[in-house]
């Protein structure tokens, strides 16, 4: 039998480890292309901030949270800003009106700071640190809804000079414990939803504006209360 010019076992052995390289590369590519970012940052419908949770209540990042649903954002000038968070804006829904804390008022952490008047009921905040204010946002008494539209930029309440900001900070919920707390009281509000959830949420799966008062009827501020007041 005449010498083929080529080692045949050799040239289908290169063929072989080809062929289970080519394939391992794929394997890896397809992981890379499915695996599951932990905590990945999406934008908030609200506003152009970004958000570290993905469900039906966001939450911004570089902010602090009281449980009452104040949030608070130090900035490089030494001030801090108050807003309230998405959880509060998406439960009492569109405020008619807005009152903030005078400009030189102290406020103390957890104390009363701002009411939002909602029809002829009304629901108060508390301020997430103590401070004395030294700025409001004027723009809220024209146009409540900012609040709504953007809870976490153009809809904060208030600027101010902390007392003691570090200390009162260690009472605030931030990064993990912000996104538990937020499952934890989304949790909650569904299973006080039940069996109404269907004819409360939007066509993706979000609570409709002004969920407590759908829920509640004429007593929409005490329920909301109960959420809101911690």
């Amino acid at each position: 039998m005449q010498d083929l010019p080529f080692d045949l076992f050799a040239t289908k052995s290169l063929e072989y480890v080809l062929i289970l390289g080519f394939l391992a590369a794929l394997l890896v590519f397809w992981r890379v292309l499915n695996r599951r970012v932990p905590n990945a940052v999406t934008p908030l419908p609200a506003g152009p901030h970004a958000s570290t949770k993905s469900g039906w209540f966001q939450l911004a990042l570089e902010r602090v949270y009281h449980p009452g649903h104040a949030w608070a954002q130090p900035r490089e000038d030494g001030l801090v800003t108050v807003g309230v968070d998405d959880f509060a804006q998406k439960l009492v829904g569109a405020p008619g009106a807005i009152e903030l804390p005078r400009v030189g008022e102290h406020l103390h952490q957890g104390g009363a700071a701002s009411r939002f008047a909602i029809g002829d009921k009304a629901l108060e905040f508390v301020s997430p640190i103590e401070g004395e204010v030294v700025e409001r946002n004027e723009a809220l008494f024209a146009d409540p809804e900012r609040v709504n539209r953007d809870p976490y930029g153009a809809g904060w309440l208030y600027r101010v000079r902390p007392a003691h900001f570090d200390a009162d900070a260690k009472h605030l919920l931030a990064d993990e414990s912000a996104a538990a707390w937020a499952d934890s009281m989304e949790e909650r509000l569904r299973k006080r939803m039940s069996p109404s959830l269907g004819l409360l949420l939007q066509d993706g799966g979000v609570p409709v504006s002004g969920l407590a008062r759908v829920l509640a009827g004429e007593r929409w501020d005490e329920f909301a209360r109960d959420f809101l007041i911690r």
